[in-house]
Formats: C-alpha cells, sequence, structure tokens
C-alpha cells in the first residue's frame, strides 16, 4: 500500500502542499490559517493514516524526537527489561527509541553510534562497554546530548544513573552469612567495568566484616561472551563432590546465575540443601524456579524514568540542569528459598 504523502493530502483538498504542512507541524496560527481549515486537514490526514516522515522532519527542524539506546547484550533478561521501561517513559513525552546491543564490544558500540548519528537521533542513552571512554569523550567534546546508565567511568565527568553495585551485593552476600555460610563463591565477569568491580567489591568487604578471608580461589573470572562451557567448567570447580570447595555462591550477573544454577542441578546437587544461591538482578526465571532464586532486583522503572528526565534536559537545554548529574540508586535484596540454611 502506498504511503500517504503531504501531496496526496492537498491534491484531495484542492489546497497547496506548504499549507498541508504548516497545519501538520503546528504553525497554522503564525501563517493566519483559519481554523476551518485546519480542521479539514487534520481530519482527512487522520482518515489517511498519514505518518510524517521523521528524516525529513529532521533536516527540516533539526529534531526528529528519537533517542537511540545502547545497550550492552541484547540477550541478558536485565537489558531487556530496562530497555522496556526506557522505551516507555519515553513514549510518555513523545520520543521513539531505537535499540543497539554492543555485545560489550567498543568497536561494535562506536558502528552503532556513528549509525544512530547518520539517523539524527536526538540524544543518546549508553551502557558503555570496557574501552568505549574516547567515544564518551568525542560525544562530551561534541557536546552530543547523552546519559550512561547501569556503568560509567569514573574519570570522566558525565551524567549517569547507577545502582549502589558496593551495598548490593554487600547486603546479599552478608545474607548469606547470616544463614550461617562461610565458603560463599563469588562467579562474576572479567571486565574492566565499574559496576562488575563494585559487585565484587560488595562481595569482599562483607566476607572481611564478618572476619571470613577472602579466598580467591572462590571468586571465578567469566569472559563476556557467556561461554557456557566455561559457566560449567567453573560450576565444577567450586561444587563437585571430590573437591567441595563452596557451600554457597553470589552469581554476579542474572545470565552466569542461570547458566550456572543449570550446572548446580546437572551435578545432582540440591540447592539449597547442597548449595545456597544469590545472584545479581531479578529475572521472571528466578520467581518460577524451583526454588525460587534470591535476587537483587535493580529499580528498572525508576532507571528509565531518570535517564529519559536528564537526557530531556540535556536535549532542551535546560540551564536549571546544567550540573552534571550523578544519580545512584538503590537496589532491593530479595530473599527466597534458595538461601535458606541447613545450619540455623
Amino acid at each position: 500500500m502506498k504511503k500517504t504523502s503531504l501531496n496526496d493530502i492537498a491534491q484531495q483538498l484542492g489546497v497547496s502542499k506548504t499549507l498541508v504542512s504548516l497545519v501538520l507541524n503546528g504553525k497554522a496560527r503564525e501563517h493566519r490559517i483559519s481554523a476551518e481549515v485546519c480542521k479539514r486537514v487534520e481530519k482527512l490526514a487522520k482518515e489517511l493514516n498519514y505518518k510524517p516522515n521523521q528524516i525529513a522532519k529532521g533536516l527540516r527542524t533539526g529534531q526528529t524526537n528519537t533517542i537511540g539506546l545502547m545497550i550492552a547484550d541484547i540477550a541478558n533478561p536485565f537489558f531487556g527489561k530496562l530497555g522496556r521501561e526506557i522505551e516507555k517513559e519515553a513514549a510518555s513525552h513523545g520520543y521513539r527509541v531505537i535499540f543497539c546491543s554492543s555485545d560489550e564490544n567498543a568497536e561494535n558500540s562506536r558502528e552503532q553510534i556513528e549509525l544512530l548519528q547518520q539517523g539524527q537521533v536526538d540524544g543518546f542513552i549508553i551502557a558503555p562497554p570496557a574501552g568505549s571512554e574516547n567515544q564518551i569523550l568525542s560525544l562530551k567534546k561534541n557536546r552530543t546530548p547523552f546519559v550512561l546508565i547501569d556503568r560509567h567511568f569514573p574519570d570522566i565527568e558525565t551524567n549517569y544513573i547507577v545502582v549502589d553495585n558496593v551495598q548490593a551485593s554487600y547486603e546479599a552476600v552478608t545474607h548469606l552469612i547470616n544463614k550461617g555460610y562461610r565458603k560463599i563463591a563469588c562467579v562474576t565477569l572479567n571486565v574492566h567495568l565499574n559496576n562488575m568491580n563494585q559487585r565484587v567489591l560488595g562481595y569482599k568487604q562483607a566476607l572481611i566484616d564478618n572476619n571470613i578471608p577472602v579466598d580467591e580461589e572462590l571468586i571465578k573470572m567469566m569472559p563476556f561472551s557467556h561461554e557456557k562451557n566455561d559457566v560449567v567448567f567453573a560450576v565444577k570447580q567450586l561444587f563437585e563432590e571430590n573437591n567441595r570447595k563452596a557451600n554457597a555462591v553470589f552469581f554476579a550477573t542474572s545470565k552466569l546465575g542461570i547458566m550456572g544454577i543449570e550446572t548446580i542441578h546437572s551435578l545432582g546437587l540440591t540447592i539449597p540443601d547442597d548449595v545456597a544461591v544469590v545472584s545479581f538482578d531479578d529475572p521472571d526465571a528466578y520467581k518460577i524456579s524451583q526454588p525460587p532464586i534470591s535476587a537483587i532486583a535493580q529499580p528498572l522503572q525508576e532507571i528509565g524514568r531518570e535517564s529519559i528526565k536528564v537526557l530531556l534536559a540535556l536535549m532542551n537545554n535546560n540551564k536549571a540542569n546544567t550540573e552534571v548529574q550523578k544519580i545512584v540508586l538503590k537496589s532491593k535484596f530479595i530473599p527466597r528459598k534458595s538461601s535458606d540454611s541447613l545450619f540455623l
């Protein structure tokens, strides 16, 4: 079906294409176009299901009412749900969101950002991969409106919305300690990202504050690729029957957690009787798992709301919001049966 154009509307009404454009772009009053003509144009545009060409509109006005959202891993349930919250919040302000995934690869991120810039997005919300500092510095130098989410670069002064990863991990591991566990492992990602580093820091600090020595052999660093064989190998090292090194585990991401839990079951171990489990992030799978998994739930709706709020202020050059916004939100630890103790 042929897409309705401004010219189609103009021909049916017997008016000029320019007049139709002025009406549909909200400029009728300043050009003294009558209310009666406006009603006729708007009524026919609606009947013909007219949709404006956003690229052409962007060339005329410098704005496309679109936001580029760069997430780290589209297969990760956390980023999928967060993207949905950002999309809903953006829509409530009249903006569309274009999604991209870097797969935690700096080169992918650079290419995606350049592609979005060619599409003339009005601003960016970015979960930056390790090694993308120069991209962020370039956006900052060019005064491109952007806000970072989930992680940031401490040495670069930028707007960001993150959670308190140290406190969240500290609370989850302290929960295990209070339940009687002492041999607590940590399975995390071997990436140079401050959010992952902070989660390991919170894990270690909870042990130290409870007079439990930090055993580096219980900390397993996984490549970002999340290759299942790597996770299986690490979990087997921790929990195999002949060499049981730990009786509880903290997974630093839900993607690691899902693969790790599957491996624990494959070893014939029972959660929590043999192994207690807590995890960062709270995907729906954790709620219906048997047993349900204790998890750190991030405030996705609040992250979405704050990221759009900060970005809109930047895009609108709101002088009241010229100060860099460094927003750190609290997560919520949700204890479930996966960390019930046999010791108490």
